[in-house]
């Protein structure tokens, strides 16, 4: 009788903790994705995205003389970084199933890196490292 009881315990807890999993609030959004698109939003053609399918992709920061787009699958995975430059051989992309903190870290042939974090992420050891902030989740090399 006292297995039978430690083991409903056991299964009881572990049931718990699966569905807290399946069902609990998940990070995986960016508020800067909380608009409609506009004309102003179509990104670059010719960018492969690997084997990824976006449902939104919007710009949100220009620097440099370029533009910087993000985009998200579904359920917000993945999330994508998109960097258009004025003349396309420079432009790039990169995307990460990532939720959290640093999530991407991407250059393009210009040697000229861009990094993805998440929604409130302190950046403060980026921007110490020489990153300069664009947006909220976005830093750049600007040298």
């Amino acid at each position: 009788m006292r297995n039978k009881s430690l083991a409903f315990i056991v299964a009881m807890v572990v049931s718990g903790l699966l569905l807290s999993g399946c069902t609990g609030t998940s990070n995986t959004g960016f508020k800067a994705l909380e608009r409609e698109a506009t004309e102003t939003d179509t990104p670059p053609t010719g960018l492969k995205l690997e084997q990824f399918e976006l449902e939104k992709v919007l710009l949100v920061a220009e620097a440099n003389g370029k533009k910087y787009y993000l985009g998200q699958g579904k359920q917000g995975r993945p999330s994508c970084l998109i960097v258009e430059a004025a003349e396309p051989y420079f432009s790039h992309s990169g995307c990460s199933d990532s939720i959290q903190g640093e999530m991407l870290r991407i250059s393009g042939p210009d040697q000229k890196s861009a990094v993805l974090v998440s929604d409130g992420y302190d950046t403060k050891e980026l921007e110490s490292s020489g990153l300069t902030k664009i947006h909220p989740n976005i830093l750049v090399v600007t040298n």
